[in-house]
């Protein structure tokens, strides 16, 4: 338990957080890189180079020290990097390599004597914040290993089949090397997978959603291969596309907090490009699991036809199963609606205000899903959404 001094020092900081903590946690990474380049085998090296996660972290910094008094505030952010961690095998032992580089750089950037109580108040909710998620981290880790089917780190699986879904995305279906079960998961969730991309120093480990319903014999991920421009981004994405049936790679047990809240609600699911992902899991789930999926509603944002992930089949599926199928493109012809979603359109389209919408996409157009439902009268709770990347807001304005 933290001291009403502690308490007070560090919610007194979280207005310079909010406003040096990019420059204080760009600062800490070159710091953890420069002593620990072992760890290039865990971060993402993408996020790295674009900046998201040092804003990432300083927006997760800043949102600890504004409710370090009120924690329970602070449970579905924890969550979220929990699994994230999960899937990159985050450990203990990684803990307080970062907390020493972290108060490095606050110590730095801000000027701070060695002895200053700011230091020392941080190190405290440091050492707390460590605890909060090694615990939670390590009950996801038992939970995987004690499933049936389930293990712990990372599983060595081949690649068993690749199928072209649109362009630029393939189906890569995933079985484990062993010939042994493998865990089940709750669709919405996402595997951490591990390759090392010929010619590259260091591991790359990437998340992607798993795109079937749970309860098959291999895992199936859906992949849009990514621009390469000269820092990492599109490095594993065009690899597993350029990848061969029997090629290995690396896979942690199913993880992520993007999942059904409420099984008994309606469903709305709104996908942007290849954010259709984790939804489709979640829609052929309740498929297989439901009778009558009259009342749920599946749309489709793409850029045009070309781009469309598995149009035939949820065609069929909609004609077969009667839930609502609604496809819109943003430059093409012969879709329900050509243009991005405003609010004239989804009114239509959705005509029942007590459904959870689950949304999923590049982040703009998640921004502007969450800000049309909100003024068409859905409540926030009602909507939930699954971030790429770090785990920052989204924002509505």
């Amino acid at each position: 338990m933290l001291s009403a001094e502690t308490l007070a020092t560090i919610k007194s900081t979280a207005p310079l957080l909010a406003e040096q903590g990019k420059a204080i946690t760009d600062l800490f990474y070159s710091k953890l890189f420069a002593q620990h380049p072992e760890l290039q085998h865990i971060f993402n090296m993408a996020n790295q180079a674009q900046g998201e996660q040092s804003r990432a972290l300083a927006e997760s910094v800043f949102m600890y020290a504004t409710h370090i008094d009120k924690l329970q505030n602070l449970g579905p952010m924890v969550s979220r990097i929990a699994h994230k961690h999960a899937s990159l095998q985050v450990a203990p032992e990684h803990y307080p390599i970062v907390g020493k580089y972290l108060l490095e750089a606050i110590q730095d950037h801000l000027g701070l004597e060695p002895e200053h109580p700011v230091l020392g108040a941080w190190a405290e909710a440091y050492a707390q914040l460590a605890g909060i998620f090694i615990e939670t981290e390590e009950g996801i880790y038992s939970d995987n290993a004690m499933k049936p089917g389930g293990w712990r780190g990372f599983r060595p699986f081949v690649i068993r089949d690749i199928r072209e879904e649109a362009s630029g995305i393939k189906s890569v279906y995933l079985q484990a090397e062993d010939g042994q079960a493998i865990a089940g998961f709750e669709p919405g969730q996402y595997l951490g997978i591990k390759v090392r991309v010929p010619g590259h120093e260091y591991d790359e480990i990437r998340q992607y959603s798993l795109s079937d319903a749970p309860g098959k014999a291999d895992y199936r991920i859906t992949v849009k291969a990514e621009s390469t421009p000269p820092n990492h981004e599109g490095k594993v994405s065009n690899h597993l596309h350029n990848a061969q049936p029997g090629d290995q790679v690396w896979v942690q047990p199913p993880t992520g907090d993007f999942v059904i809240k409420h099984p008994d609600e309606k469903l709305v699911l709104i996908a942007g490009g290849v954010g259709i992902t984790p939804l489709l899991s979640m829609l052929l789930h309740r498929i297989e699991t439901r009778d009558d999926v009259s009342d749920l509603v599946f749309i489709h944002c793409c850029r045009d036809r070309a781009h469309h992930v598995m149009g035939d089949e949820l065609r069929q599926l909609s004609a077969q199963h009667g839930f609502s199928y609604y496809v819109s493109y943003e430059t093409d012809g012969g879709a329900d609606h050509q243009g991005y979603l405003d609010q004239t359109v989804l009114s239509q389209w959705l005509t029942q205000r007590d459904a959870e919408v689950y949304f999923c996409g590049p982040k703009p157009f998640m921004a502007a899903v969450n800000s049309q439902l909100l003024q068409m009268g859905f409540g926030d709770n009602q909507l939930h959404y699954e971030v790429f990347g770090p785990s920052t807001r989204l924002l509505t304005h």
